[in-house]
């Protein structure tokens, strides 16, 4: 019985030992706080002209929200722009967004203006960001 109690101390042990020197996580967090659902997602360095291939290819409904790995979207800067379409085609940008791995990224909007909270990954700090609401081509 012992035996047994020893052995299962040792696993459990073992597996706290894995969790702990586990790899951090690569994610942004984004969260669609707009009361329409989420069609494509745009996350792009500042220095980039044009906007990259979206980074979400699911719909995303008022409220959900999905993690991103962050090397996907990562490039020679800090700050990025975030653009998102709607399903009413409507666009949502912010710009010179700064980003850091685990940051949580929350976006809603008031009127014509885009609202875009970021939330540190240890959650000490959050800033706001104001962009634009537009309705996109098509």
């Amino acid at each position: 019985m012992k035996q047994r109690i020893a052995l299962l101390l040792a696993a459990v042990l073992l597996l706290a030992l894995c969790a702990c020197s586990s790899k951090p996580s690569e994610d942004v967090v984004f969260q669609n706080d707009l009361p329409t659902v989420v069609h494509s997602l745009y996350i792009s360095p500042v220095t980039e002209e044009e906007w990259a291939d979206p980074v979400n290819y699911a719909r995303l409904s008022p409220g959900s929200s999905i993690h991103i790995d962050f090397e996907r979207f990562a490039g020679d800067g800090a700050e990025y722009d975030i653009g998102v379409v709607d399903e009413n085609n409507m666009n949502y940008d912010v710009y010179n967004v700064p980003l850091a791995i685990g940051d949580k990224l929350a976006l809603s909007a008031d009127g014509e203006t885009a609202i875009l909270t970021v939330t540190s990954a240890d959650g000490s700090s959050t800033e706001t960001y104001e962009g634009y609401v537009y309705e996109g081509e098509g």
